[in-house]
């Protein structure tokens, strides 16, 4: 995918998260105000302040709040005194201070308020904090539930020096992991069994050699694993229920294999994704969402249960073929943009397809089953023409036997030859299988049932219908 519409289809992400981090928690605040060359944003009521990404009205957060930072506990602002309680939403993400000291009144913080700390070698909290403490410069809830922040150049020492350890174990009883993993240059993180949540950008950017999740965590955040370089096998644990948009954009895992309770392919999801080369949706995914498989060369099984697509979600995808479910209605415009693509089998359902091939060159054949023409654009057909590929009349339309004529009847014409080869959903017609044959054979309800005792009907052997007359 183009390098620039890549950073913009983030930035939107992000910045639709970022709205639903700061809303309505940080909605009581007014107007964020430099002091001191930090950035606060004011509650008048209750008299309490919080900190804020630096120069929020100009150019972001970025590599503003450098060195040695220390929240003050209090800071003064139109004669006023207001108590720092807590540290907003990116407050620090994409800065590179090197230390980070947070006072005794400093009690509440979000998700994000640490995501990317390039440089910071060091956390320390005021004894007297209440909420927030530090083990071995690890920022860790009071009651060990929670991980907020793992400096990024812990493992490093001081000034960047050369590693003094590879190797991390989070303690069991944490739940929570807030932080992020990003940069710190470890090979192992050992996950304790406790673990339930791993939030944004969690084991992103890193450089670990494997990883395993514990078989209790339930959520996946918003680019947990982003960019990750294990060349292995994961396996999601069937009590993952959320997993957040972009989660393993551009990383390396050659298998991913999902949980059943997920219901949705969120934005990004498998973006980019150069190792993964097949990948099962489980029952029950009812949605995917906008450019969840762009730019991934793969090949799709998608589950009966699939019934909304949004737009992009196959934006620039390399795949050789792929069939879509029945549950399906309509296929919206730029759905296979720019896809390397050759032939799609439309799902029974589909009633209407908008721009949905636009720019795909290489597709050569559309199965579509309904016996009714699914509604296409009427002058250029899912918009598969333009002026330097000339497409129409050149993609073989694939049809059930006595339908062609309504396809002829129908701006399909333009597509390319209509072709009636489709059957009722049998792909081969065999004789009852030998008993030295292998393959397992099933009736249409999924019981397993003896490849020598078949009575006439239908069953189903390696994923693919059979008759025995």
């Amino acid at each position: 995918m183009n390098r620039n519409l890549r950073k913009a289809i983030a930035a939107i992400v992000y910045a639709a998260i970022l709205v639903a981090l700061s809303t309505p928690a940080t909605a009581k605040y007014g107007d964020a105000y430099e002091i001191d060359s930090m950035w606060f944003r004011m509650d008048d009521d209750d008299m309490t302040a919080m900190l804020w990404p630096s120069d929020p009205g100009e150019s972001g957060n970025q590599y503003f709040y450098t060195g040695d930072v220390v929240i003050p506990p209090y800071v003064e602002h139109h004669g006023k005194s207001y108590k720092v309680t807590t540290i907003g939403p990116g407050a620090f993400n994409g800065t590179f201070a090197r230390s980070l000291h947070i006072p005794a009144t400093v009690v509440e913080a979000y998700d994000d308020s640490f995501i990317i700390m390039y440089e910071l070698e060091t956390v320390t909290v005021d004894e007297a904090n209440p909420v927030f403490m530090t083990v071995d410069r690890v920022l860790y809830s009071r009651d060990m539930k929670v991980l907020w922040l793992f400096p990024s150049k812990l493992a490093y020492g001081a000034d960047n020096g050369p590693m003094l350890f590879e190797e991390y174990t989070v303690p069991e009883g944490v739940e929570e992991i807030r932080g992020s993993f990003w940069g710190t240059g470890l090979k192992i993180l050992n996950l304790p069994t406790t673990l339930k949540k791993a939030g944004a950008c969690a084991f992103s950017c890193n450089t670990l050699t494997e990883i395993e999740l514990p078989e209790g965590i339930e959520y996946l955040g918003y680019r947990c694993l982003r960019r990750t370089t294990i060349e292995s096998e994961l396996r999601i644990p069937d009590k993952v229920t959320h997993i957040g948009n972009e989660c393993f954009d551009s990383s390396r895992f050659t298998s991913i294999i999902l949980p059943g309770n997920i219901t949705c392919i969120g934005d990004g999801t498998f973006m980019d994704c150069p190792n993964l080369h097949y990948l099962e949706i489980p029952e029950g995914v009812t949605k995917i969402c906008a450019y969840a498989f762009s730019a991934t060369t793969i090949e799709l099984s998608l589950p009966e249960s699939l019934g909304f697509l949004e737009r992009n979600a196959f934006f620039g995808i390399t795949t050789n073929s792929i069939e879509l479910p029945d549950r399906i209605l309509e296929l919206p415009d730029n759905l296979f943009d720019s896809a390397i693509i050759t032939s799609v089998t439309l799902g029974n359902g589909i009633r209407k397809i908008g721009k949905a091939f636009e720019n795909c060159m290489y597709i050569r054949d559309i199965y579509s089953p309904r016996e009714t023409p699914p509604t296409v654009n009427e002058n250029n057909p899912m918009h598969l023409d333009s002026s330097e590929y000339q497409w129409l009349g050149k993609v073989n339309v694939h049809v059930r036997k006595g339908c062609a004529q309504a396809y002829l009847d129908s701006p399909w014409k333009l597509v390319g030859p209509i072709i009636e080869d489709l059957t009722d959903g049998v792909d081969e017609i065999v004789e009852p299988s030998p008993a030295s044959e292998s393959s397992a054979v099933f009736d249409l309800q999924g019981r397993q049932v003896d490849p020598d005792r078949l009575s006439p009907g239908i069953y189903i052997r390696n994923g693919r219908k059979f008759i025995k007359h």
